[in-house]
């Protein structure tokens, strides 16, 4: 019960203290307005003073600098959970809020100010002059009777209760309207939405990165250090050759860990490239230095758009990847090479491996129509996944899927005519 009074009293103090600002700004306001507009015209009207008060708030309301102090006001006195917006850079809607906010707070503080210092003390008075039948200087009539004056003292008493009380719905009005008027526009809530989007889908780049390079990586890793364990006794020379390739490609996917890492990290610059792919021989060959049995057929113009380039080289590292990791034992052949037609130049992407046993027929698209399995029979996976994201990214196509006894991978990607006919620059 202590708790709960205590709790209503800070309540109660706050809503007082927000009213009691703007009454005090509100008040200053009218006589900095009242003094030089009596002193310039004599017997002024009251409303032309209230309309200039009025347009003076609003001026005081695009002051820089008076939504951060409203905003603070409201989180401190009003209690208000509710999110409060105070822009980088202020827009005209921000700035038109703030200015009816600034009325509202001053408009409700004066009105509070008068209930509590005018209307209140002048209901006790009257109240007083009905008792003592005499006046005390409040200019209002006496009553004429006992029931006229149970009537007035009745009057007196709910005049004085809603003026003592008047801080209460005022505040808690104010503390409804202020996430409404102080909070996001739809501009707002359209930057956040766009800047959450942005950030979950670098965070799904990441997530795609490390599985391409070091996912890559630790399957080379992984079949390199079986082959020699298989080998160190009977043939250390291939078992050194295992070790070596082992020893690159964990110094390379570090590398490529640190600049993922990097990004990731607070003070890293959010415009920097991410780590670059393997270029493709380095790809195939550390394929086949981990044994597998690969024929690949690249042939690719120089002057390709670098993330074209990336992404071939990506797409390249998941198929082999897969090969590796699922498929069967035999040959797998790679083709990369530039198509040239009507419908525009395209760079077409094919490997075939082996698909180990149980895997049924059919065919997968990558971008996850029709049915299927996944590269060396394995069903569903990230792999293709990063395949269709990457590839869906040029409005290209991308189908995976069992063909007889191999396992077939192929991505067509759009790209823009390529100039073989232009000159070095002189240096």
């Amino acid at each position: 019960m202590q708790a709960t009074t205590r709790h209503l009293a800070r309540y109660l103090a706050r809503r007082f203290a927000w009213h009691m600002l703007g009454a005090a700004i509100g008040l200053a306001l009218v006589l900095l307005v009242y003094s030089p507009l009596f002193s310039a015209v004599t017997g002024l009207p009251a409303w032309v003073v209230a309309v200039v008060a009025v347009a003076a708030a609003v001026g005081l309301g695009l002051v820089p600098g008076a939504r951060e102090l409203e905003v603070t006001a409201a989180r401190a006195l009003l209690d208000v959970d509710t999110e409060l917006v105070v822009p980088a850079r202020p827009r005209l809607a921000h700035r038109v809020r703030t200015a009816a906010w600034v009325v509202l707070h001053l408009a409700t503080g004066m009105l509070v100010a008068v209930c509590l210092f005018a209307v209140l003390p002048g209901a006790v008075l009257i109240a007083v002059e009905t008792v003592a039948g005499r006046s005390f200087g409040s200019g209002f009539p006496l009553s004429a009777g006992a029931p006229e004056a149970v009537l007035r003292l009745a009057a007196c008493s709910v005049v004085g209760l809603l003026a003592l009380v008047a801080t209460w719905p005022l505040g808690a009005a104010a503390a409804a309207l202020a996430g409404r008027v102080l909070g996001p526009t739809p501009h707002d809530r359209m930057e956040t939405a766009l800047a959450r989007a942005g950030r979950e889908a670098e965070h799904t780049r990441l997530a795609r990165e490390l599985h391409d390079g070091i996912g890559h990586a630790l399957t080379v890793v992984s079949v390199q250090a079986a082959a020699g364990r298989r080998v160190v006794a009977a043939n250390p020379d291939a078992a050194a050759d295992a070790l070596a390739a082992i020893e690159d490609t964990a110094r390379s996917a570090l590398a490529e860990l640190d600049q993922l890492l990097a990004v990731l990290r607070d003070d890293a610059d959010a415009t920097a490239p991410l780590a670059l792919a393997p270029a493709l021989d380095d790809v195939v060959q550390a394929h086949r230095r981990a044994g597998l049995d690969l024929s690949a057929t690249v042939d690719l113009p120089a002057g390709l758009p670098a993330l074209l380039s990336r992404t071939v080289q990506r797409i390249v590292t998941e198929a082999l990847t897969n090969a590796h990791r699922h498929g069967g034992p035999g040959p797998v052949r790679l083709t990369v090479g530039l198509a040239v037609g009507q419908g525009g130049d395209r760079v077409l992407i094919e490997v075939v491996n082996p698909v180990r046993g149980g895997a049924g027929p059919g065919r997968r698209r990558a971008d996850g129509h029709a049915g299927g399995r996944s590269a060396g029979g394995r069903a569903g996976g990230r792999g293709l996944a990063g395949v269709r994201e990457r590839v869906a990214l040029f409005g290209g196509t991308a189908e995976a899927g069992p063909d007889g006894d191999r396992w077939v991978l192929r991505a067509t990607l759009p790209c823009a005519p390529v100039r073989t006919d232009q000159k070095e620059p002189d240096a």
